[in-house]
């Protein structure tokens, strides 16, 4: 039980037993209300009796009553009040309540599933490129370190249970990151995903090369083996260094003004039904097509004749201010 609620059934408590003496008060010693409750309270808080005359047999029995069960509760709330202005338990309760409403309000983000060494890389990528995102986290060391960085929307649970995914906004999701060290939990997460928003993309780690094939059974868009991503870019690294420095750059390094985007090309998009050398991304926009991805084709360096179609999604590569040009048309 939380601390806060545990504070509310106390203090319900409370009320509830100093109303009880109020009226017994009112009743075995025919005063007013107002006399009635300056006794209840001095009762329960110890500070003395009432000082006009003695009271009655059935007076001093509820007197007792108050004394024996609401002098602890009093104890107890005061404190919880004491604790929550001296160590700011306050300040993070509404710092919480903050955080939850701004998670609520997301739309079309990315959520997180761990935020341990893969998904610390996955964070630092995600604040660069400014992408709305929420993490799920239950090590208590992480979630500490999540704080401490600032701006960061985080969840603290499992990421596994069905109302931490709810609560982190999955059915308004555009896609979910799962890199927890247990490929079963990332399993159940694809699986989990993937029921309450088949429209998700998913994209998931897989700490053994024979997991691969059971995520992407599982729904998973795109499944990520860090391993053998290591050993296929150690061997580039050794084989065709210039190519792999040149690529490392156009994704890790902020000074280079180079950027890869995608864009989507349905509806009325300008580009649709006109070859790629008279679309003018090249000459007006001053981005170049990397690639083409039409349904499960990907055309590579396509040319100048290639006909651009509905349902296309174009590769690009160039400034940021210009591919934000192009995507808005």
């Amino acid at each position: 039980m939380g601390s806060f609620k545990l504070f509310g059934y106390a203090f319900a408590a409370l009320l509830a037993i100093m109303a009880a003496g109020i009226l017994l008060y009112m009743h075995l010693e025919h005063i007013s209300f107002m006399n009635a409750l300056w006794m209840a309270v001095l009762s329960v808080s110890t500070v003395g009796f009432w000082d006009k005359g003695p009271l009655t047999t059935g007076g001093r029995i509820v007197t007792m009553g108050l004394i024996v069960a609401g002098v602890g509760l009093f104890t107890f709330l005061l404190s919880n009040v004491s604790a929550v202005l001296v160590e700011g338990k306050l300040r993070d309760f509404w710092g919480r309540k903050r955080m939850e409403n701004s998670i609520a309000a997301l739309r079309n983000h990315i959520v997180l599933c761990g935020a341990g060494r893969v998904g610390s890389q996955v964070v630092t990528h995600l604040k660069q490129g400014k992408t709305p995102f929420v993490v799920i986290e239950s090590d208590e060391k992480r979630l500490e370190e999540l704080q401490a960085d600032g701006g960061i929307l985080f969840i603290a649970g499992d990421a596994t249970e069905d109302k931490i995914l709810i609560q982190a906004g999955v059915k308004e999701a555009a896609g979910v990151i799962t890199t927890l060290a247990e490929d079963a939990g990332n399993l159940f997460i694809t699986v989990s995903c993937r029921d309450f928003n088949p429209d998700l993309r998913v994209v998931a780690r897989a700490n053994r090369p024979e997991s691969v094939v059971k995520l992407k059974r599982a729904g998973a868009d795109v499944v990520v083996c860090p391993s053998s991503i290591a050993g296929s870019r150690m061997v580039l690294a050794a084989t065709k260094p210039a190519s792999v420095a040149y690529v490392e750059s156009l994704m890790e390094e902020r000074s280079i003004n180079l950027e890869l985007e995608e864009i989507f090309l349905t509806g009325e998009h300008p580009f649709i039904n006109r070859e790629l050398r008279h679309s003018g991304i090249r000459e007006d926009y001053g981005t170049l097509v990397l690639a083409i991805r039409r349904q499960d084709e990907t055309i590579i360096n396509p040319g100048a004749t290639e006909i651009l179609r509905s349902g296309d999604v174009l590769i690009l590569c160039g400034p940021p201010d210009r591919l934000a040009r192009l995507e808005k048309g």
